[in-house]
C-alpha cells in the first residue's frame, strides 16, 4: 500500500492526460510497480472456554422458559371488537363464523381461538352465523363446539343462526335456525335448556324463563337493517333501545309514563318516525335536543 501510494502521488505531479490509451498505459505501470496484493489469512474461531460455555448454557436455560411464557401470553391475548353507538359491524372469526354487532356492543375472544375451543364473550347485541364443523352429532370434539358467554349464561351451538341481546343484566336469546343449548353456569346444579327454531327465552337473576314461540323469528334481526320493530311494547322498553344501541339520554317527567304501552306492532326505519308514532299513539309530548330526549 505504501508503494502504491508513492507511485500514485508521483503520477499526480505529472501533466493531466485525456487520451484513453495513455491512461490505460499509466494504470498498467501502477499495477506493475505496486505488485500483487497479499490476501489476509482467514483465522478459525477459537474454541469457547468451558466456563464461558457454562454461562451461556445457563442463560439459555433461563431464556427458554421466559420465551415460552411470552408465547403463551401472546397465545392467550384477548382479541376485542367494539362498536360505537349507532354503528353496525360484522366480525368474521378465524373459522369463518360471522357475527353482526349492534351499536354499543363488544365481542372478545382469545388469539389462540379455535385450537382447543371456539369460545367468545358478548356484551351488547349480536347476530351469529356459526360455521358447522361436526359431522357426527354423537361424537362432538371440543374444537367443534361453539360457545357464547353472556355473564353466567353459556350458549352452546353446532351450526346455526341466532340472536343474543345481553344488556342491563338480562340476556334475551332467539333462535332462527338450527339448535342451541343454554346453560346457567353459576347455578349450584347447572340447568340447561335446548332451543328449537323460533324459540325465545330470557335469562335474568340466574333464571331462564319458559320458552316462547315466535311466529316470525326473522324479526329478531330487524335491527341489522336499522329498523325498529316492537309488538305490544311498553314505552320504557322502546326507548331503552335508543339508549343502549344509539346513545340517547332519556328523561321522563313522570315515572308512570314509562309503563304506557302501544298496542299492536310498530315497524319503522329511523329515530324520527319512531318518536312521531310514540307521540301520536300515547298522546305524550317529546322534546329532542341532540342526543337528549325528554318525554312528558
Amino acid at each position: 500500500m505504501t508503494e502504491a501510494t508513492s507511485v500514485i502521488r508521483a503520477y499526480r505531479t505529472q501533466d493531466t492526460f485525456s487520451n484513453q490509451a495513455r491512461q490505460a498505459a499509466v494504470w498498467q505501470r501502477i499495477a506493475a510497480e505496486a505488485g500483487p496484493v497479499a490476501r489476509p489469512t482467514r483465522q478459525l474461531p477459537l474454541p469457547m472456554p468451558r466456563r464461558r460455555l457454562a454461562r451461556v448454557l445457563r442463560a439459555a436455560a433461563v431464556a427458554l422458559p421466559v420465551g415460552l411464557g411470552s408465547l403463551a401470553l401472546w397465545y392467550n391475548q384477548e382479541q376485542r371488537f367494539q362498536t360505537a353507538f349507532g354503528e353496525l359491524k360484522t366480525v368474521v372469526l378465524p373459522d369463518g363464523t360471522s357475527v353482526l354487532l349492534n351499536g354499543n356492543s363488544v365481542l372478545t375472544y382469545q388469539r389462540g381461538w379455535g385450537k382447543n375451543s371456539r369460545e367468545v364473550w358478548l356484551q351488547g347485541e349480536g347476530f351469529f352465523r356459526v360455521v358447522h364443523l361436526n359431522t357426527d352429532p354423537a361424537h362432538i370434539k371440543p374444537t367443534e363446539r361453539f360457545v357464547v358467554h353472556c355473564h353466567d349464561l353459556s350458549i352452546e351451538v353446532l351450526g346455526t343462526t341466532f340472536n343474543v341481546h345481553n344488556r342491563r343484566k338480562k340476556v334475551d336469546v332467539g333462535l332462527v335456525s338450527g339448535k342451541i343449548k343454554l346453560t346457567d353456569t353459576a347455578a349450584i346444579a347447572p340447568t340447561s335448556l335446548v332451543l328449537a327454531p323460533g324459540d325465545y327465552v330470557e335469562y335474568a337473576a340466574h333464571t331462564i324463563t319458559a320458552k316462547q314461540k315466535l311466529a316470525h323469528p326473522e324479526k329478531l334481526t330487524t335491527w341489522s337493517k336499522r329498523q325498529f320493530v316492537f309488538t305490544n311494547a311498553r314505552l320504557v322498553d322502546i326507548l331503552q333501545t335508543l339508549e343502549d344501541s344509539y346513545g340517547y339520554q332519556i328523561k321522563y317527567a313522570d315515572n308512570a309514563i314509562k309503563q304506557l304501552k302501544i298496542e299492536g306492532e310498530i315497524q319503522v326505519t329511523g329515530v324520527a318516525p319512531l318518536l312521531e308514532i310514540i307521540s301520536t299513539s300515547l298522546h305524550v309530548n317529546i322534546y329532542q335536543n341532540g342526543k337528549q330526549i325528554i318525554v312528558h
